[in-house]
């Protein structure tokens, strides 16, 4: 009787240390936690707080589409407190890690006109074809500049060479605003 019960917890106990082994605690699970958490600091105008949490995000997930966002939050934090150079590289990441959402380029973008690099970045972008989303970057950065037809034709033309790509439907959405707001 008792070796039946003493193989029993035996087996109970074998069994609870393959499940605990198995179960490894992951870091950048927990990172979004920490963008949470600077999303409420940067509600409350708590910029360092914030700051600190939306790196933290990134420092446990540093390279995922997911953490495009974290990146987003952390360039927008620093532009809410005038450190538009700062947060430059940050949004120029998100868009590296999330090539596909739209608003990133359009908050890259109007980083860029802050910052007056909008014709320094339009001819680099100009130079290097490489990707059919250069052309998003381009026609934006046409816009920045005051030069809306010739970005609302670049734009255009993206849409009708790229019609069915996710960002597309953000490209048309933004082209339609601004021929509402034109007319």
């Amino acid at each position: 009787m008792y070796i039946k019960l003493l193989l029993v917890f035996l087996f109970f106990i074998s069994s609870q240390i393959f499940v605990c082994a198995d179960e490894t605690i992951k870091a950048q699970n927990n990172a979004y936690i920490h963008n949470n958490r600077g999303l409420m600091y940067l509600s409350e105008n708590y910029y360092f707080g914030a700051i600190k949490e939306f790196q933290m995000a990134i420092d446990l997930n540093p390279n995922s589409q997911a953490s495009s966002a974290y990146y987003i939050n952390l360039a927008d934090t620093y532009e809410k407190i005038g450190y538009y150079g700062i947060a430059r590289p940050y949004y120029e990441k998100a868009v590296s890690l999330n090539p596909l959402c739209f608003n990133y380029y359009l908050k890259m973008t109007k980083n860029y006109k802050t910052l007056g690099i909008v014709d320094e970045k339009l001819a680099e972008f100009e130079a290097k074809k490489d990707s059919p989303l250069n052309d998003v970057i381009i026609g934006l950065l046409y816009i920045q500049k005051g030069q809306v037809p010739t970005g609302i034709t670049v734009l255009d033309d993206f849409c009708d060479k790229e019609p069915n790509l996710l960002i597309t439907v953000g490209v048309r959405n933004y082209l339609n605003q601004i021929v509402k707001e034109k007319l």
